[in-house]
């Protein structure tokens, strides 16, 4: 992480009002201005305020405390729902990204067919234990 997005962080946490402040463990408070850039000067002006760009990295570290110290339980279900999407649809790319170096010539949908075939890896031996059971189980 950017040592400047620690001191963005640290500025709007001294924004905060006290209340909003004391649900942040001290421990994090600690850790946050121990990162920080201290040579890095960041400041929002109140008519500034909602147009500021952040640091991508200021963004994350505000989603964290956000959802950990803030976030109602609900939220929280929403937030979590919404990163088991995510983490799905870039394991999803993955897997065709995966297929196109496999299968560099061959159409979208020959490799959508591909996903499904790429399913289930069971051991030849396995197999043929499972059929031995399933005989033994009839007699």
């Amino acid at each position: 992480m950017d040592s400047k997005a620690y001191t963005e962080v640290n500025y709007l946490i001294n924004e905060m009002s006290e209340e909003m402040r004391n649900k942040i463990p001290i421990n994090i408070l600690k850790n946050i201005q121990n990162r920080m850039d201290k040579n890095y000067n960041f400041s929002i002006e109140n008519e500034d305020f909602e147009n500021v760009k952040l640091l991508d990295d200021t963004e994350k570290i505000l989603s964290v405390l956000y959802t950990d110290y803030f976030a109602t339980e609900e939220e929280k279900e929403v937030i979590q729902n919404k990163e088991r999407i995510l983490e799905n649809k870039k394991r999803e790319e993955n897997n065709n990204l995966e297929l196109n170096e496999i299968f560099p010539n061959k159409k979208e949908e020959t490799k959508k067919e591909l996903n499904f075939l790429v399913v289930k890896k069971e051991k030849w031996y396995k197999k043929l234990i499972d059929n031995f059971i399933k005989i033994f189980k009839r007699k």
